[in-house]
This record gives C-alpha cells, structure tokens and sequence, in this order.
C-alpha cells in the first residue's frame, strides 16, 4: 500500500518572516513584495506536504504574469523539487455559469505555462443547474482534451475530472473515461458531500479500481471532512498512488470560533483572542510563557482582559491552553521562534503561522497512519465575576424580563435539514436545477420535492439553530414568541410556512441590490405590518449586513425604540446619537453568535435573578 499524498490548495497562505510581534510591525521587505519576500509553509516547517494545487479561476492576470515570469509555479513558490503541482480550473468559483468559462487550448496553455505535473480536465459541478447536462460537459471536455493533449508537445500528465449526483453517476463517468484511456483521475465535487456520501463513494471506487487493475493516479478535490481521509488509504492497494487536497487543518486556524491549534495527542486548544492595542494583556502572556510570572497571575490578567471586551466566555478554553502549554511541547519550528504568540489569534501573521503548524501536526499523523477523527477540545472550569458597567445591561434585563410578547427577526442560512444529495437525485430525474431565486418556479419544484417540504423553522440549520435555541428559552420562561424570518428566496416568512430546500443567498450582494430585491419582495412593508400590528413588548432582530440592508428602513425607526434589540454590523447603522435600543454591534458571523448566546444566557437568568451573566 502506497503513502497517501497530501496535497495543499494554494490560496496565497503567505507570511512576513521578518514580523515583528513585539511591535506588531511588518518589514520593509515583506511590505514592498510579498510573493518575493514573504514565507509560506515549506519555507517555515519544512517539507511536510506532498503537493500544492493551483486552481486558473483564482488566478489574477498579474499573477500569472509574475509566474510566466518566474519560470512557473515551481519558482515562483520556491516549491521543493520533490513536491507536486496540480492544477485543476477551479469549478467551483464559476459554478453558476452555465458553461465552463475556459476553452480546451487555453486550460491546456495554462498548465503549460504553470509548469504543472497534472493537469485535470475542464470540469462543470452539477449540483448548480441542469446535472446530466453538466455532467455531460465534463466528460465531453475530458474526451476532446485527451486528443489535444496526445497531439500536442505538453509537458504534464492529463488527469480526467469525473463528476457526478450519485454514486452510480461517479462510477459510470470514471469506466467511460477509462474506456477512452484515461489512466489518471480527478474525483470532483466532494466538497459540499456528507461524510456518508463519500465513504459509500470511496468503497466503490474501490471495487472498481480493483478490478481495473491499471489505474496509475486518483486523486481527490476538496475533502473538507477529516474522517473520511483514513478510508483514501484503502485504495493504495488497487492504485499507484493516491492523493487527496484540503485546507480544513490550516484555515480553521482562524476560521473556527474554538478548537484552532492542533497537538499530536488530539487536542485541538483555542487560541486566545486579543483584539484593538491588546499591549497590557499580550505582555503578561509572553511574561508567563517565560516563566515569570505564574499561571494564576496569566489567568488572572486574561481574566480582566476578557471581561473587560465581552470574551468571558471563552475563558474556560484559556484557561485550559495556559495550564497545558502545548506550545511549549511542540517541536515545529513555529512554536519553537514564536512561542507563545502562536497562540494568539491576531492578524494574518500569528493566525496563518498556526495555521501551518497545524498542517505540519496533520502532516505527522497522516504519515503514521493513525486514524484522524475528531479532535478534543480542552476547557477548564471557571469563574468570572463582572466588573461591567450594569446600566444597559439591567435595562435589557428588565424589559426582557417584563415582556409577554417577543418578536424575533434573523435571516436564512444555506444549511438546510435535508439530505441534500437526496433533493439533488430527485432534481436530476426531473433535469432541474436545485431552487434559487426563481421563485416563479415554486409550484413546480414543489411538486418535485413535496417529499423534501418543512416549515421553515425546522428547515434550516447550522447558525439558524442558535436563534432557535434563543427562542426556545424566551418559550420556556414563559414568553409568547413569534419568529420570522428573511430568506433570500421567499422573502420575510414565518417559521411555521412550509418550504422546500434551496440554495439561494443575499450574501455577497451589495447594497443596492439587496434594497432592489427587499421592494420587489415587499419585506420591509412586511414586518413593519408585522411590528404594528403584533403588540409586542419586545423586538430581536440578529442579522448580517446584506440581510440587514432589506430591512434598512426598519432598522432606522427601532433604533430609537426602547424595545429594540438589535444585533447587526456597524456598517448598517447610521450616525444616530444616543440610541434608544439596545444597540450590539456584530460584524461576523462568530460574534454575533456570541451576542446570541449571551443573550440567551440573560434569558436564562432571569429565571435565577442572576443579572450580572450579560457582559456586553
């Protein structure tokens, strides 16, 4: 069995060598060039990946232009002789054209002038339109690129893309693309898969593989789901090398709220977020990791730190992440220049660096062959004690604790309670797209997926779920809530309408698209009938800023609404003074899921007359 390959994706994960983290200062170097001065991963922790992938449709026109000049990829990244280069077109950022925005010669001139070792064939994701056609248009883009590439003079291997809904479509595209003589593979349009979806998929693959007995490379795009990664290694047998790419282990370095510095032993410690001048509480941090002062007093220092920003609640992960030191443990060569600091969460500079160490830890139990699930996330008990101005505070708590009736306002999410690969299975057979804006469509898709239809309220998932669980303690102290919320398909809706799946969101879209869309929809005209009409003693509106641009004018009357809570981005809200609401100011998603928790946190203890839980 062959060493599984571990290829990264190239998204210009670069860092200043010469950062100084003292006086959070770049150098002059780094400032004027950071391709020719900058560091990436091999130049820090050594040769821990296999291969970069290199994706066209991320390339900027002077980009490539400054890799034609160096020669190709290889210089340009100072990439070791020993590591691959794969390129691949990048499907997924033009998935909602209707054809591949490339033609064959121009993919074909690009790998050459990358200087790539693979090159794989231009693809088209069918979950995003009509899937056999699209699935048609990679295969037939695969066949007419062979015959290309065997009468050109290219000096890279050609890897077919094989794309598909079902696991049966997978395994057809792969025997007609061996069939035309493709002994190299690219699995496609893993990303978005369930963990159970792709485990099925590789264990036929395997059967297939087997049986083939010749298939010289199958490679696999985007694996975002670490326990499926071991099941790879099981087609070593039946294949002369196998590889897959994925950046989860570095981006969840500063892409995940807890768990984003990795050790060996399967832990997965939170780094310690210092935000603004954070000189005071960055001093005492380096001071304990020299030993001078002692774990109560760094607890005691980040304790007050935290209070004083509204982080208390990560305080119990801290504490766990000073106690163990794992820095200290490590042997990469990150840990062992900056210390403590990377475990800081701050900036490109300290987030990316543990970023890569956590690639170099992947790295490790990868080539040992041990088994990669989940990793542990430590924390310890404690206590904290707020010192926090109780002004707004006691006023929030007050009327939340009087209300009867609440209205809640928050917006959909793309993570929806279905099998997804189920919905997309049943939209091939009727050769329809999975539902967007068309709304003008609603009654044929419903028909189509009646099987699939929920009220909206159980529908959605992933950050959904935290104002559900908000609204489920107001119902449990005995308030009567009405929930609605904005959806980028159907507009302003309650939880209980019935709706089907779709895929459609406002994020992204600027301003005066999203105003364009909210008239047409009449959503604001909607829940100001709502909020007049419904008597409520209490108003919740948690949204992001494109989905706090449909409600614009809405939220300029409740800001000087004492009932009003109002947790949206500051680039939402205009110059108003002294607000009446309760205004939280939540620009990402991480904080204003934070701002929810605390709010249901107040909830919470209202019912046990604690008040001094909400640290704003």
């Amino acid at each position: 069995m062959g060493r599984l390959k571990f290829i990264l994706p190239d998204w210009d994960d670069i860092v200043d060598p010469g950062y100084d983290f003292i006086s959070e200062k770049s150098s002059e170097g780094y400032r004027r060039d950071r391709y020719a001065n900058g560091a990436r991963l091999w130049e820090l922790v050594g040769n821990v990946i296999d291969g970069v992938l290199v994706s066209i449709s991320v390339l900027t026109k002077s980009k490539l232009n400054r890799i034609r000049s160096a020669g190709g990829v290889r210089n340009f990244m100072r990439l070791p002789s020993t590591m691959q280069v794969i390129g691949d077109c990048g499907a997924w950022q033009y998935r909602h054209l209707d054809e591949p925005p490339y033609t064959i010669s121009d993919v074909l001139q690009y790998y050459e002038v990358l200087g790539v070792d693979y090159g794989v064939t231009i693809d088209h994701i069918p979950f995003f339109g009509d899937a056999r056609r699209r699935m048609e248009i990679t295969y037939n883009n695969a066949v007419k690129m062979l015959e290309a590439w065997k009468n050109g003079d290219y000096s890279f291997t050609l890897m077919a893309s094989v794309q598909g809904v079902t696991i049966e479509d997978y395994i057809n595209n792969l025997e007609r693309l061996y069939g035309v003589g493709y002994r190299h593979f690219a699995i496609g349009g893993l990303a978005k898969r369930d963990t159970k979806f792709i485990t099925e998929l590789i264990n036929r693959l395997g059967e297939v593989l087997r049986k083939l007995g010749d298939v010289e490379k199958v490679h696999f795009l985007g694996i975002t789901r670490l326990s499926v990664i071991p099941r790879l290694r099981e087609l070593g047998d039946y294949v002369g090398e196998v590889s897959f790419d994925s950046s989860t282990v570095l981006r969840m370095a500063w892409t995940r709220e807890l768990g984003n510095y990795l050790t060996e032993d399967g832990r997965a410690y939170t780094a310690i977020r210092v935000i603004g001048d954070g000189s005071e509480v960055l001093s005492k941090l380096r001071q304990y990791d020299r030993g001078e002062i002692t774990y109560e007093e760094a607890l005691n220092a980040l304790r007050d730190y935290v209070m004083r920003i509204g982080h208390t609640h990560y305080l119990p992960y801290y504490a766990a992440l000073l106690r163990d030191k794992p820095w200290k443990k490590c042997g990469c060569s990150i840990c062992r220049s900056i210390g403590i600091d990377v475990v800081i969460f701050r900036g490109n500079n300290r987030n990316r660096r543990r970023g890569f160490h956590n690639v170099y830890v992947f790295s490790k139990l990868l080539n040992r062959g041990e088994p990669i699930t989940r990793f542990v996330i430590p924390k310890l008990d404690v206590t904290t004690v707020s010192n926090t101005e109780p002004t707004q505070i006691t006023g929030l708590a007050n009327t939340l604790k009087s209300a009867r009736r609440v209205l809640v306002v928050t917006n959909c999410t793309s993570s929806k309670a279905v099998d997804v690969n189920e919905v997309q299975r049943v939209l091939a057979r009727h050769s329809l797209r999975m539902p967007s804006f068309d709304l003008e469509l609603e009654d044929r898709y419903r028909q189509v997926l009646s099987a699939f239809i929920k009220p909206a309220g159980e529908m959605y998932g992933g950050s959904f779920r935290a104002i559900k669980n908000l609204v489920d303690e107001l119902r449990r102290v005995g308030k009567s809530v009405d929930l609605y919320i904005i959806s980028a398909r159907y507009g302003l809706i309650r939880e209980d309408q019935p709706i089907i799946p779709y895929e459609a969101s406002l994020k992204g879209k600027d301003r005066d698209w999203v105003r364009d869309w909210s008239r047409k929809l009449g959503v604001e005209e909607r829940l100001m009938r709502v909020i007049n009409e419904g008597n409520y003693d209490s108003i919740i509106i948690a949204l992001p800023r494109e989905y706090a641009y449909a409600i614009e004018g809405v939220i300029n009357r409740l800001i000087n609404d004492e009932r009003a809570v109002l947790i949206i981005p500051k680039s939402v809200v205009k110059s108003v003074g002294k607000a009446s609401a309760t205004l939280i100011i939540a620009g990402s998603l991480s904080a204003r899921l934070r701002k929810i928790r605390e709010l249901r946190e107040l909830i919470n203890s209202i019912t046990r007359s604690t008040l001094d839980q909400w640290l704003g």
